[in-house]
C-alpha cells in the first residue's frame, strides 16, 4: 500500500511537470548526472575527522560524494553497456562536468588572498585511484555510455568562500587544510556557482564561463551544446551569453533558481520542456532517480512511474541521477546501492518499453520537437 501511495505521487508530480510544453513522437530515455570532475570529500580519514570534530554528516552528500575513481567508472560503464535501446546503442549518461577545481596549495601561498584553480585532470593526478580517469572517460565515450557536456568552471561560489577564508573563518580554514571546499554547517553554504551577492558579479560569471567552455572544447575536442547550472541557480541575463557561446540547450529542473542578493532566497523562474529563450532550449529533468539521497525509498519504482508519465505527454523521461550514486571511493556500499538499482531500473525500461531509445542531451538537437 505504501509503495502504491508513493508510485501514485510520482505520477501526480511528474503531471504537473509534463503537462506543458513541446512533444516528441518517440520514446526517449535522457540520464542527465550531474557533478563529474568535482572534488567534495577526499578520503575516509576526513570522514573520520567530520565525527571527531562533531560536523554531522550523517544526512549529507559529504558522507558519500568524491571525486569518482577508476574503479567507480568502469563499474558504471560495466552496468550502462549492457542494457540496449531499440537501435542497438546502450544506455549512455549525459555526464554533466566540472571543468576545475580550486588549487589550494596556490591560494593558500596567496595568504588567501588570491583564487587559483586548476584543470579537473589536473586534480585527478591529487588522487590514489584516479590518474587514468581522463582516459577513462574518453573510453566512456567511444562505447557510447559517457557523453561529457557542460557543468561549470568550477562548482563553487568563488566570491563566497574567497570572503569566508579570507575572514579567517576558522572552520573553513580547518577544511581548506584537508582539501574540501565544505563550510562544515550546510552542504550548499558554498555550492551554488552562480548565485550573487551583488548582480555586478554577472560579469566575472560570464568570464568564469568562458574559460570554463574553452577548457571543455580544448579537452574533449567539441564544445559542449548543453549546460546545467550548479544546484539550478543562474541570472537569467546569463542566457543570451551562454548561446553567444554555443549552448543550445539548458539542462534543470521545472524550476530555475534566479539569484535575489540575499543566500539561500530566490526567485522562481518556471521552465517547459522545448521553451525557448534568448537562442535558447530548456530540456526540463521530470524523473528522477537518487538512491543516495533518499536510501529507505524505492527508486526504481518511483523513477518507472515518472518514466510512464512523461512518455504519456510525449515528452522524453529526461533523469537526474547525481554521481554521487556511483561513487564508492569513501563507501563501496553507496555505489554498491546505486550501481544495482540502475541496473535494476534500466532492465525495467528496456523491457518495459521495447521501443525505447537513449540518448544524450546535446542529441536533442537532432530530434524532431512540435
Amino acid at each position: 500500500m505504501k509503495e502504491t501511495l508513493i508510485n501514485l505521487k510520482s505520477y501526480l508530480d511528474a503531471t504537473k511537470i509534463n503537462v506543458s510544453g513541446k512533444t516528441v513522437n518517440r520514446k526517449l530515455v535522457i540520464l542527465e548526472s550531474d557533478d563529474w570532475g568535482a572534488i567534495r570529500t577526499p578520503s575516509k580519514e576526513i570522514v573520520n575527522y567530520f565525527e571527531k570534530s562533531k560536523i554531522d554528516v550523517s544526512k549529507s552528500i559529504y558522507k558519500n560524494d568524491a571525486l569518482e575513481s577508476q574503479t567507480d567508472l568502469e563499474l558504471l560503464f560495466d552496468v550502462l553497456h549492457k542494457h540496449k535501446g531499440s537501435d542497438g546503442q546502450p544506455a549512455i549518461m549525459t555526464a554533466n562536468a566540472i571543468m576545475a577545481n580550486p588549487d589550494f596549495k596556490k591560494i593558500k601561498e596567496s595568504d588567501f588572498q588570491n583564487y587559483f584553480w586548476e584543470p579537473f585532470y589536473t586534480t585527478f593526478q591529487h588522487y590514489p585511484e584516479h590518474q587514468n580517469n581522463l582516459s577513462l572517460w574518453k573510453k566512456g565515450m567511444e562505447l557510447g555510455v559517457f557523453q561529457p557536456q557542460f557543468h561549470g568552471r568550477e562548482h563553487v561560489n568563488i566570491h563566497r568562500w574567497m570572503s569566508a577564508l579570507k575572514g579567517n573563518s576558522e572552520r573553513v580554514r580547518e577544511l581548506f587544510d584537508f582539501g574540501t571546499t565544505f563550510s562544515g554547517i550546510a552542504d550548499y553554504s558554498f555550492m551554488e556557482s552562480f548565485d550573487w551577492n551583488s548582480p555586478e558579479e554577472v560579469e566575472t560569471h560570464k568570464k568564469i564561463l568562458a574559460e570554463g567552455l574553452a577548457v571543455f572544447e580544448t579537452t574533449f575536442g567539441f564544445a559542449s551544446k548543453s549546460f546545467i547550472a550548479p544546484c539550478y541557480t543562474l541570472d537569467s541575463k546569463l542566457n543570451s551569453f551562454l548561446a553567444s557561446q554555443g549552448i543550445e540547450w539548458m539542462q534543470g529542473t521545472r524550476s530555475q533558481l534566479q539569484p535575489t542578493g540575499t543566500f539561500n532566497r530566490y526567485t522562481l523562474i518556471r521552465h517547459s520542456f522545448g521553451q525557448e529563450n534568448n537562442g535558447l532550449r530548456y530540456n526540463v529533468r521530470n524523473c528522477f532517480f537518487e538512491p543516495s539521497m533518499l536510501p529507505s525509498k524505492n527508486w526504481v519504482d518511483s523513477c518507472l512511474a515518472q518514466i510512464q508519465t512523461a512518455f504519456l505527454f510525449s515528452k522524453p523521461a529526461v533523469i537526474c541521477s547525481h554521481r554521487i550514486n556511483y561513487i564508492g571511493f569513501i563507501n563501496h556500499k553507496n555505489r554498491d546501492r546505486g550501481l544495482h538499482d540502475l541496473n535494476a531500473l534500466l532492465k525495467a525500461i528496456v523491457t518495459k518499453w521495447p521501443d525505447v531509445r537513449f540518448i544524450t542531451t546535446d542529441q536533442l538537437s537532432e530530434i524532431s520537437i512540435q
